[in-house]
Parts: C-alpha cells; sequence; structure tokens
C-alpha cells in the first residue's frame, strides 16, 4: 500500500496548486500549446499580446504566472525578454503529478477490487 508523508504531501500539494493555478487559464494554454508544436521556439511579451489578440499588460501577466510557477524561463536579448519552456522544472512538475495520479489510481483500483468481491 502506498504510504504519503504528510509534510512531503503538504509541500507539494502547494507546489501543484500554484502549477494547476498557472495552467487554469485558456490564453496561457494557447501559449504552451503553441511552444510545444514547435511554431515557436521562445516568444516576448509583444509577440504573445500581437498572437493572442491581447494587450501588452495582459500579455505581460500571462508570462509572469508560467514564470513563477516555473513552466517558463526568461531570457534578456536585446531590448526584449524571451521566454521558453523550463525543461528541468517541467520535469519535476511531471513527476509530482504522476505521483498524485498514481495514487488517486491506486485508490480507485482498490475499491473497484472491493466493489468486485
Amino acid at each position: 500500500m502506498l504510504r504519503i508523508n504528510s509534510e512531503y504531501s503538504c509541500d507539494i500539494s502547494e507546489e501543484l496548486e500554484e502549477l494547476f493555478k498557472a495552467l487554469a487559464n485558456t490564453n496561457r494554454l494557447l501559449l504552451i500549446y503553441s511552444l510545444a508544436s514547435g511554431e515557436i521556439e521562445a516568444i516576448n511579451v509583444t509577440q504573445m499580446a500581437q498572437m493572442m489578440g491581447l494587450t501588452q499588460p495582459a500579455a505581460s501577466q500571462h508570462l509572469k504566472v508560467l514564470k513563477t510557477a516555473k513552466i517558463l524561463n526568461a531570457k534578456k536579448q536585446g531590448n526584449h525578454i524571451y521566454y521558453t519552456f523550463n525543461q528541468s522544472a517541467l520535469v519535476k512538475h511531471k513527476k509530482k503529478i504522476d505521483f498524485l495520479f498514481g495514487c488517486v489510481l491506486t485508490k480507485c483500483e482498490s475499491l473497484e477490487k472491493k466493489s468486485n468481491k
């Protein structure tokens, strides 16, 4: 049976909450899809605003949320800041999500076995 350390689960819960909040917006998800699809390698605020039909302050806020959640890295090039995926943090996010869903699926399987008896 899977045992969860309460201190670890509290830390992981807070981190996942921040991650899920960052992903809980259509514009941010569309940006992630665009970067993941290979359409663009990096994006700056002006490009995001034009691509999404947003004001620059709105685009800037979306990028800030994704950076704070460690989904994106920021790198200054000339007069612009370009955002790309933060691969190492994304690997850590994936492990946390896999752990969460592993716990859930273990519980579901256990309940299914009990109901089939």
